[in-house]
């Protein structure tokens, strides 16, 4: 009755925060079936507990499987904004593996939760390789010029159109002309019996008039683009985080480490103003781009905006100065804070350090297409009158990413002079191993490696002898 007391709440009775009870709603009606009913409880749950990592993730799931199948920007969670004009292969790249990171489930998760997961990351997979498939390759055909006779290849699109000879400035029918020997460079060719323009479907005054050099110049560069989407999409397809599973779908899976979480080192919670962070390339993944944290944008969902550093090309090591200002995201983009020296306003020195561990471009291995890397630790800091000195580093058979020093005694000391930069790749996060009675681990000074700062061909577990 009103103005009665409320009955006591019994022993280990507790009120259930209300982000949790929406969670259970969500994985209740995800287990029942009704992605609608689910993806309004996560996202209510995903509000009211930002940090919680249930919530972060149902909330994914069921975004991504209630999106609509025919679009696949949609599917990838991507704006309208985005679906409007294409993005690029890497930026692509870079979302899918953000969005796949972010539909990892967490140790505990129901079943329920486990399998929408999966499905998500599934869907996930094929509209991403859906966006990035390189467009239909342009048949070519050859063709010769009716003065010099010298032979040129063009799209198949452009038979019988007028052209203009750069060679002897005559104009005439591209007509298709047998190919020259593959092993031989073009060379002049008898002239083919060329056909009559197709005047009649086309008025002279919308003929093509396009000089030859033009021509190869326009067929070069669509070769080239293609080139480097296809490249693009090979080395996505080696990449670590990409496994075959019995579906026949290439899922993205994170390769775990085995001791240490080195993706605590990198939440949101790590990020301050003022800091400096390595970020993973677009190339082959690996942690070569330098950034400022200028600002850290409060809300629901991670933003930071940032400066980039700019420094020589394709070099991690010595002077960069801040640039041009972005806003990103993704924390998955992120991978460790930078240790380096401030030696002006705007100025920041980076060379390797003592202890830290970098990977050394090495050679080509076959027909790979991806290069080799030495891993070596630093046994002293960088300077430019003395150089550094370090020690090359092996893996420890029977564990994904253990390494300790592959040589013992004064010959496994090595020097890395000035001259020698050009052949560090990128740091790699690391974190020193503690070894307890009757550790499996080898004698010695171990390390254990991010992974996701390793190449592909370094994450396979050997078995141990």
């Amino acid at each position: 009755m009103a103005g009665e007391p409320a009955a006591p709440t019994t022993s280990g009775e507790a009120a259930e925060p209300e982000s949790d009870t929406l969670l259970a709603l969500a994985e209740s009606e995800l287990a029942a079936g009704d992605i609608s009913a689910a993806r309004k409880h996560a996202r209510r749950a995903a509000l009211l507990d930002p940090a919680s990592p249930r919530a972060a993730l149902l909330a994914t799931a069921v975004n991504v499987l209630a999106a609509d199948l025919s679009s696949h920007h949609a599917v990838l969670l991507l704006t309208e904004d985005d679906s409007a004009s294409p993005l690029p292969a890497s930026t692509l790249r870079r979302h899918f593996k953000s969005l796949a990171k972010s539909l990892r489930a967490y140790p505990g998760a129901s079943p329920a939760v486990v399998a929408a997961a999966e499905e998500a990351l599934g869907r996930a997979a094929e509209a991403f390789e859906a966006l990035i498939a390189p467009p239909p390759s342009q048949e070519t055909f050859w063709t010769a010029c009716a003065g010099c006779r010298l032979l040129h290849e063009f799209e198949r699109k452009y038979v019988g159109y007028r052209l203009i000879c750069p060679s002897c400035r005559r104009s005439f029918i591209a007509a298709e002309a047998p190919p020259p020997p593959e092993a031989a460079p073009p060379v002049p060719a008898p002239a083919p019996v060329l056909p009559k323009p197709p005047s009649a479907k086309k008025p002279k005054t919308e003929k093509l008039e396009m000089t030859l050099a033009e021509m190869q110049l326009q067929l070069a560069k669509k070769r080239k683009a293609r080139k480097k989407l296809s490249r693009s999409q090979v080395e996505e397809e080696d990449d670590e985080e990409v496994e075959v599973e019995n579906n026949n779908s290439d899922l993205m899976a994170v390769v775990d480490s085995d001791f240490y979480n080195f993706d605590a080192d990198r939440g949101e919670r790590c990020f301050k103003r003022g800091q400096l962070w390595a970020l993973y390339g677009d190339e082959d993944g690996m942690p070569r781009h330098y950034a400022l944290v200028d600002e850290v944008l409060r809300g629901s969902r991670f933003r930071v905006r940032i400066r980039w550093l700019d420094g020589e090309e394709g070099k991690p090591c010595g002077q960069f100065k801040v640039g041009k200002a972005d806003t990103l995201d993704s924390v998955n983009v992120f991978s460790h804070l930078l240790t380096c020296e401030r030696v002006a306003r705007e100025l920041y020195q980076v060379y390797p350090r003592k202890a830290s561990v970098w990977a050394f471009h090495g050679g080509q291995e076959g027909n790979a297409r991806r290069g080799k890397y030495e891993i070596v630790v630093f046994l002293s800091g960088y300077s430019d009158q003395y150089g550094a000195s370090f020690g090359y580093l092996e893996k420890v058979k029977g564990y994904r990413s253990i390494f300790t020093r592959r040589d013992v005694g004064a010959h496994a000391v090595h020097c890395l002079q000035k001259g020698d930069l050009g052949a560090i790749s990128h740091q790699i996060p690391t974190r020193k191993v503690s070894k307890g009675e009757g550790s499996a681990l080898p004698p010695g000074d171990c390390w254990e490696l991010d992974p996701a700062s390793l190449p592909p061909e370094l994450l396979h577990v050997d078995p141990r002898n």
